[in-house]
């Protein structure tokens, strides 16, 4: 008898450690109550889908009118050599996490989280092609969507295929004449540049992990230089932000993720069509 009972207590304290584990999605808990909290989260991406819009059409559609129509500038050989489909990628990617960190910070279960995330990254991509369709000087391009499909594909795996956070995509825009407002990240395409950031430190043997800094990754870039004439391809080293500022904090958590979406200076070698590699101590753009 004491023993069925001692077996009986395991299962149920073992179920019960399942279930609270299940209510933590990275580091976010869930709150069944519908709350503030939520009502926050659901006006944030709310309010971000609004803004974003409303700089798109301050920056692309301003002479919007006429009739719809398509354009095609190529997968990578267009006016800017590709680096816009790559632009479209990570803005969709960064869409995606950006719109299920909020979701779960405001308490909402992963599923509920995902969904808004899909929903509103592909929603906010596909009114930019709109956008752009009735627009005389662009056009609407299925390449673009294509690519931002890519990016949100690749976001939702990651919340599903453990190892792939090891591979995260980041982006930096570091105007050669400093930041000019508003910001028209159009207008210089030369200060971007995408890249992939591996994490290191996570991906070694057990032996060796002690070895290689929890925050320093390795990356890769790419961008454009000489106003879009020539490709120019980065290997360097990335930081990454939460790794260095662990917090059970949900309010930091949700600042922590949002900011290590981004790439910061670091050291660097750029490799530039018709041009010497350079190296740099903090690599800008």
């Amino acid at each position: 008898m004491k023993r069925l009972v001692i077996i009986l207590l395991l299962i149920t304290s073992s179920w019960s450690y399942a279930k609270d584990s299940l209510a933590v999605t990275d580091g976010f808990h869930l709150k069944p109550e519908f709350g503030g909290r939520k009502i926050a989260a659901t006006a944030s991406v709310g309010g971000l889908l609004v803004t974003s819009l409303l700089w798109s059409w301050d920056s692309w559609w301003r002479d919007a009118g006429g009739g719809f129509h398509f354009i095609s500038e190529g997968w990578f050989s267009g006016p800017v050599r590709g680096i816009d489909k790559v632009g479209h990628f990570y803005t969709s990617y960064f869409y995606f996490h950006l719109f299920r960190n909020i979701m779960l910070w405001g308490g909402y279960e992963r599923a509920t989280a995902d969904w808004w995330a899909f929903g509103g990254a592909a929603f906010f991509a596909l009114s930019v092609e709109v956008g752009d369709g009735i627009t005389p000087q662009y056009g609407f391009d299925y390449k673009d969507l294509v690519f931002n499909l890519g990016g949100i594909g690749y976001a939702y795996l990651q919340t599903r295929i453990p190892v792939l956070k090891n591979f995260n995509f980041k982006w930096s825009f570091i105007p050669e004449g400093g930041y000019k407002f508003p910001v028209r990240f159009t207008d210089d395409y030369d200060a971007h540049t995408y890249w992939l950031a591996c994490d290191v430190n996570n991906l070694l043997p057990s032996s060796l992990e002690p070895y290689w800094p929890d925050f320093l990754q390795v990356a890769l870039g790419v961008g454009v230089d000489d106003k879009w004439s020539k490709r120019e391809f980065v290997i360097g080293f990335d930081i990454n932000i939460s790794s260095i500022f662990r917090t059970e904090n949900e309010d930091w958590l949700l600042l922590e993720k949002t900011v290590n979406m981004f790439h910061f200076p670091a050291p660097a070698v750029k490799f530039t069509e018709q041009k010497s590699p350079r190296y740099y101590l903090f690599h800008r753009n």
